[in-house]
């Protein structure tokens, strides 16, 4: 994979060159290359154009700099593929359908112009996202290996304080001999040559928006997995009985002192949890466990504080509003996993799997939107995570 140090930008023109050849062969051509180019730099096409288009030189520039225009947005009006109509500007959707027909080569772009389209539709919100799960995204060129992370036999683990002269904790990062397990997740939808010539482009949102979740959800659940069962260096989650909190099973939904005793305890063991990962049945029940109720009895303490008696501010970042809840209709019935997002799961992205499909779209005469992606997972630290179990 190149450096992106060493990426060069160009005028626009330049960039896009030859993607309205009236030659269907160079169109192709050129259309191929510029993908190929993304991908030797790990990019998505719209992240490639952002980077590789100054938009401050050649004939579009002052178009660019009037509009406001980034790199992206100035390929896609140099080469007239628009994603909704504006009739004040004379500005037809049905352009973009023309351009991929004539031009063989401006298809590479198809998947991008359809993502700009949504953009311009309602369309429901997609429930199950992977980002929340995450502590940070990479793009890699290659295999990565697993690693680990190992403590010394330092005696003074456990405190942040080292005495004088005293060794240092240190803590070493070891790669093993496994590799982090990529997986494939994505779906595609063909249009035939006589549906883009007699259909509207804007036909295609509704399909494009289940592609788009459907991509989503193959992600939360291969990252859903890896949290529950480990990377295969790092374990399985640790499991929590709710009754060894004080809690009963079967109804979350009337076991609060339960829950913030297991949250707690995560505190106190130095692995404090931001995030709570469940179903969709685990976040009713905890719906209902913060659902309002009119209750006639008042706590004493609370009635003197509030007449001037003296208070205790409780509002330390463990329950109060700094726990977030993220659906995964991956997790078990009847469990909750708490982890510490920024210490946990890393989602490894291969580079160039983004538009790897749009070379096929150039080729031939059906036109097909991909969304797909190559991604894998793996866990930084393996004691971040523990599930409640509110069935035991």
């Amino acid at each position: 994979m190149k450096d992106l140090t060493d990426l060069k930008r160009r005028p626009v023109e330049q960039v896009i060159a030859g993607l309205k050849d009236e030659s269907k062969g160079a169109s192709t051509e050129a259309g191929s290359n510029l993908v190929a180019q993304a991908k030797d730099y790990g990019l998505s096409l719209r992240d490639y154009l952002s980077l590789a288009v100054d938009t401050r030189s050649g004939e579009f520039a002052e178009q660019a700099q009037k509009a406001g225009l980034s790199g992206y947005e100035l390929s896609v009006a140099a080469l007239g593929l628009p994603s909704r109509n504006d009739f004040n500007e004379g500005v037809l959707l049905q352009a973009s359908s023309e351009s991929f027909q004539k031009f063989p080569g401006t298809r590479a772009m198809f998947p991008e112009v359809i993502d700009d389209m949504l953009r311009w539709k309602d369309r429901q919100d997609t429930l199950e996202t992977v980002a929340p799960l995450l502590s940070q995204t990479r793009t890699i060129s290659g295999t990565e290996l697993l690693s680990t992370v190992v403590d010394d036999d330092s005696s003074e683990r456990g405190t942040q304080t080292v005495p004088e002269l005293a060794n240092i904790p240190v803590r070493t990062i070891r790669t093993s001999q496994q590799s982090v397990q990529m997986f494939k997740h994505g779906s595609a939808y063909r249009t035939s040559y006589e549906f883009n010539r007699r259909a509207s482009l804007d036909i295609l949102t509704p399909y494009a928006a289940r592609v788009a979740r459907e991509l989503e959800i193959g992600k939360v659940g291969a990252a859903t997995s890896v949290l529950i069962n480990g990377d295969g260096v790092n374990a399985a989650a640790t499991v929590e009985a709710i009754t060894t909190h004080g809690g009963t099973i079967n109804d979350l939904s009337v076991n609060y002192k339960a829950l913030a005793k297991f949250l707690m305890k995560m505190a106190k063991d130095g692995v404090p949890a931001d995030v709570i990962v469940g179903n969709y049945d685990m976040f009713v029940d905890l719906l209902f466990m913060f659902m309002p109720t009119l209750a006639s009895d008042k706590v004493e303490a609370r009635e003197m504080a509030m007449a001037g008696a003296p208070g205790v501010n409780l509002s330390l970042p463990i329950m109060n509003n700094a726990v977030s809840f993220v659906l995964s209709s991956g997790m078990p019935a009847g469990q909750l996993m708490a982890f510490n997002r920024g210490e946990t799961l890393e989602e490894l992205v291969e580079a160039g799997s983004i538009i790897s499909e749009s070379e096929n779209a150039i080729r031939n005469q059906s036109i097909t939107y991909v969304r797909t992606e190559t991604s894998g997972y793996r866990l930084a630290f393996g004691d971040t995570r523990r599930i409640l179990d509110t069935t035991a």
